[in-house]
């Protein structure tokens, strides 16, 4: 039985403990909200900056040839012509601006089945497209809102990357990668292009993410599922984040004992990855049997310099703008902020492994592809966006590392402002202009149908000059491409291909073949090629034809 003051003691070491407890719950939970609230606060600012530069003069230039490709194929209409096979009804040429027109057209009766059946016959994947399909539908094909979407997928991508800096090396590697992703020009301009590269990138970045927070939260299953879906969309995107995947499957089974620790959920997590993607395999041989023809454009040898030179200055491109004054010097600035970076980070071994292997994998992947392919796809300056997140996490990290904390700040100022200006000269063009001038072709070529009505036009070269006529000209003629064009000449003569026309105005995107054909069959070219961008307009006319009966071709 416990006496007065023996209960009085005991209330009070009770009511101490409380109160102790009590506090320490609240002292807990007030640095967690503060903690969450900077977070929140920083990736807030990041993605308004990231949003506003990527809105800044967003349709103050013309639809890339690429973007044009992306409006038949969201609104399900077949603009793919293979000679492989011939002309059937899904092969059927169009011949006028107004049938192209009517492929950029948004269509009610036409669902995602005939997106799909678009994208069977190209190279492409189909979640971006399937996304797009609706988007267009809801707000229409005008350049601002064909890239909007690219818009925000770039803007969140910065974000994610925060997130995952913020969570590998803390708030100011976080922040300074993040704003390296939101303000590198290469970065700028795929998330102002209205194509499926920008998406790629925050899938990967979120992918990882997920991974990283899997390896300190193994136990929760809807991270699992988290990644799994966030996977999942990543391989339906694009072919090459299938490097990525394997990078991070190298690290869950061969760097890291997270699979042995976690073997069936590991296994259910990747098997549902590769049976997600089973019902694509066969449209997948079917591209593959299209693929000669689709990228025959980027066909060529590659070799030992070729690729070293890619190398060096695709990745200058991805982590600074070497075209500015002292651009060189960033260069150098940021090739030693990712060494040391790698350098610092050496004991972590895992970490360093992924990002290396997120960074090595893609571009050794495109490597390998190409010399399957016989193509040069390791010059196109998209495929290396992959590599961005991972070089500018090594950056932030050199960053940090950085022992004095004046030259630390000073050298971070630097950098995002050098990399903010460089930012706005590209949203405004000035800066890795986007190449084409299809508005002021289309404008240039409806004058001149208008002025000569009775003459044809040929497009060479790239698949979107005809789009390009269609959607940004208001004529109605015909239009002719020249692959088709030299399909029919094995049947019949290049006069009953175009009729008695004396007048044909050629659109040429690299080398001509059209030219000489004209040439042989009676045209001479007429004034001189007008440029717009890479696409030369070139007007040919009918010889006169020679009467040996006028006086001055009579024998003296």
């Amino acid at each position: 039985m416990l006496i007065p003051n023996q209960t009085l003691t005991l209330t009070t070491h009770f009511s101490i403990l409380y109160v102790a407890a009590v506090e320490s719950v609240s002292t807990l939970r007030d640095k967690l909200f503060s903690s969450n609230r900077t977070v929140l606060l920083l990736a807030a600012v990041i993605f308004a900056t990231s949003l506003a530069v990527r809105l800044y003069k967003l349709d103050s230039q013309t639809l890339e040839c690429d973007e044009l490709y992306t409006v038949p194929a969201v609104t399900g209409h077949q603009y793919v012509y293979l000679s492989r096979e011939g002309e059937t009804a899904s092969n059927q040429i169009r011949s006028s601006s107004a049938d192209y027109r009517q492929l950029i057209k948004p269509d009610k009766d036409l669902g995602l089945a005939a997106v799909t059946s678009v994208l069977r016959r190209n190279v492409h994947l189909p979640a971006y497209f399937y996304f797009m399909h609706y988007w267009v539908e809801w707000f229409g094909t005008s350049a601002f809102a064909l890239r909007f979407p690219a818009v925000i997928f770039g803007a969140l991508a910065a974000v994610a990357l925060f997130l995952l800096g913020n969570e590998l090396f803390g708030s100011l590697s976080g922040v300074v990668a993040a704003l390296l992703m939101a303000l590198t020009p290469e970065q700028i301009y795929f998330s102002q292009q209205a194509r499926m590269y920008s998406l790629l990138a925050l899938l990967a970045i979120c992918s990882t993410y997920f991974l990283i927070l899997l390896r300190k939260r193994s136990q929760n299953t809807w991270l699992y599922f988290a990644y799994a879906v966030v996977s999942i969309a990543g391989v339906y995107t694009h072919y090459e984040y299938s490097f990525c995947l394997a990078a991070q499957v190298a690290f869950v089974w061969l760097i890291t004992p997270m699979g042995k620790e976690n073997a069936r959920r590991w296994i259910v997590a990747h098997a549902a990855i590769g049976a997600a993607f089973l019902p694509w395999v066969l449209i997948t041989i079917a591209q593959k049997a299209n693929s000669p023809e689709v990228i025959a454009w980027v066909n060529g040898s590659l070799t030992s310099n070729l690729i070293l030179t890619e190398v060096v200055t695709k990745i200058a491109r991805l982590i600074s703008a070497p075209e500015l004054p002292l651009g060189w010097l960033s260069v150098i600035v940021a090739y030693a902020l990712i060494i040391y970076g790698a350098v610092s980070i050496r004991a972590e071994r895992p970490i360093l492994l992924l990002i290396l292997l997120w960074m090595i994998v893609p571009i050794g992947g495109i490597i390998v592809a190409d010399k399957l392919l016989g193509t040069r796809a390791i010059t196109i300056t998209r495929y290396w966006l992959m590599a961005g997140p991972p070089l500018y996490l090594l950056m932030s990290v050199g960053l940090g590392k950085i022992q004095k904390q004046g030259a630390r700040i000073a050298l971070a100022a630097v950098l995002i402002g050098f990399m903010f200006s460089a930012a706005l000269l590209t949203a405004r063009g000035e800066l890795r202009p986007k190449p084409d001038r299809h508005q002021e072709m289309a404008v240039y070529v409806d004058e001149q149908m208008n002025a000569a009505p009775d003459q044809i036009v040929i497009a060479e070269g790239l698949n979107s000059l005809p789009l390009a006529l269609a959607y940004y000209g208001n004529g109605n003629f015909e239009v002719l491409r020249s692959k088709w064009i030299s399909d029919q000449l094995k049947q019949r003569s290049f006069t009953d291909i175009i009729g008695t026309r004396a007048q044909v105005l050629l659109l040429v995107s690299g080398q001509t073949q059209m030219a000489k054909l004209l040439n042989e069959n009676g045209f001479k070219l007429e004034g001189q090629p007008v440029l717009f961008g890479h696409v030369n307009v070139v007007q040919f006319v009918k010889r006169p034809v020679s009467n040996p009966n006028t006086p001055s071709d009579r024998p003296r």
